[in-house]
């Protein structure tokens, strides 16, 4: 049984820790490490190494790998729903942000010509109409 400590991660979780926890979700979802070469384009000696390096950064033993096979430990299970949660939120934000920078604001000016504003063939006064509505009720 590991010592438990109560500062196990670092203060700030850089990109390194989250690609560890990349891995081992997949690793996870994967059932394996064999498993999860393909899908991670990486070798197991290196998929090994990264779900070591995540034990030892967590000071627990996630998963049992060997010639028993796979399978993961119920502190791995806490691990794995954990970095679920954390990966989720990761795409959340940058979901979020990404609308934020899509999203048109500002202030639309359109220059025309009288004539053209009048004649039927053009158009312009209902699709402005229609901007205009569709701007108030989405924003109102």
């Amino acid at each position: 049984m590991m010592k438990k400590d109560k500062t196990l991660l670092p203060r700030q979780l850089g990109d390194a820790h989250i690609r560890l926890l990349r891995i081992y979700k997949v690793v996870i979802e994967s059932g394996g490490f064999a498993a999860a070469e393909v899908d991670l384009n990486i070798s197991r000696p290196a998929i090994s190494l990264a779900i070591s390096e995540l034990e030892s950064l967590l000071n627990m033993k996630l998963c049992h790998r060997g010639r028993a096979g796979f399978s993961i430990t119920e502190q791995g299970e806490e691990v794995y729903q954990s970095t679920l949660q954390l990966l989720g939120s990761i795409e959340n934000f940058r979901t979020q942000m990404n609308a934020i920078n899509t999203e048109l604001v500002g202030e639309l000016n359109i220059g025309i010509t009288d004539n053209l504003v009048t004649s039927e063939q053009m158009r312009i006064t209902r699709s402005l109409s229609a901007l205009k509505h569709r701007v108030y009720y989405n924003n109102g």
